[in-house]
């Protein structure tokens, strides 16, 4: 009987030892595509073989690019795009600038804004000519005017002055705005609108104020003769940070996986990548398989 328990346990600790040395699978893939033209709208079929417990797909487009997947920080550009719009019939009155700042420190008081550098950026935008007309600004980029360290914010400022005194200026409004932060590899962020981006008056002088309801912003000109200088500053905005790209979860440990379809809207070149990986209690192994993919119109 004690031979009968010695073997009995002998048998479990090989079995334990056994299961202890198996290592996790083969990580590595064999990624193909069926063959068929790879046409924009048209779905690209990846054939896959392989063991991986893990499988994240990274397209190779703008924000999933698989060597940007950890990237916090990049050379990225600012654009700024609005429209205004004028209107009274003493026609139109140069009145109104667009000015940016990086060194502002966010106090909202004519103090400090005062004491801020801000570049005067109004010749870079179109401006209605003639009254009664909503005129797009056209795409412009401040990337210039961006401070070189990664925290620096970037403010933006409309600027409503009467400099003379002289009665019934023209009204100024902005119907719509869009800050767009846009990467090295040209995707698009968009950081804020007319409702979202913090606009706060600042009353340089004079007794009025930007109207601020969130959908449009609007600077009156009225009959009075007292100077004024009003402006309106947007919240600060931070161009260099990076969003890291990401991928599209295949597969895990708990599904299986043979095929994958994925369609680019886009024509041009992309580098697709699966990134595959086993993980076990004991051990661990990772692979990335890279296919070409040219994508026609």
């Amino acid at each position: 009987m004690k031979k009968t328990r010695t073997f009995i346990y002998a048998g479990i600790a090989a079995l334990a030892l056994g299961a202890c040395t198996n290592d996790a699978p083969d990580s590595a893939l064999s990624v193909k595509t069926d063959g068929a033209p790879c046409k924009a709208g048209v779905p690209v079929v990846f054939k896959i073989d392989g063991n991986a417990d893990n499988i994240v797909f990274y397209s190779g487009e703008p924000g999933h690019e698989y060597s940007l997947r950890d990237r916090r920080f990049a050379d990225n550009d600012l654009v700024v795009d609005f429209v205004s719009y004028t209107d009274q019939s003493t026609g139109v009155h140069d009145n109104f600038q667009i000015l940016v700042s990086c060194d502002f420190n966010g106090i909202y008081d004519s103090e400090n804004v005062a004491a801020a550098t801000w570049i005067d950026v109004t010749d870079k935008f179109s401006l209605p000519e003639t009254t009664g007309q909503n005129t797009p600004s056209g795409q412009v980029s401040l990337k210039d005017y961006a401070g070189a360290d990664n925290d620096d914010l970037v403010y933006i400022a409309f600027r409503y002055f009467d400099k003379d005194g002289t009665p019934v200026k023209n009204r100024w409004v902005v119907r719509s705005i869009d800050i767009v932060k846009v990467s090295p590899e040209g995707g698009r962020f968009n950081l804020a609108d007319i409702k979202s981006a913090g606009w706060q008056n600042v009353v340089m002088s004079g007794a009025a104020n930007w109207t601020l309801p969130g959908s449009q912003l609007l600077a009156a000109g009225n009959t009075a003769s007292s100077d004024k200088d009003l402006w309106a500053v947007s919240a600060g905005f931070n161009i260099h940070t990076s969003e890291p790209s990401t991928g599209i979860v295949l597969k895990n440990i708990a599904t299986n996986l043979n095929e994958y379809q994925y369609t680019y809207t886009e024509a041009g070149e992309y580098e697709a990548v699966f990134a595959s990986s086993s993980v076990w209690y004991n051990s661990e192994n990772s692979s990335t398989t890279t296919i070409k993919v040219t994508v026609t119109e």
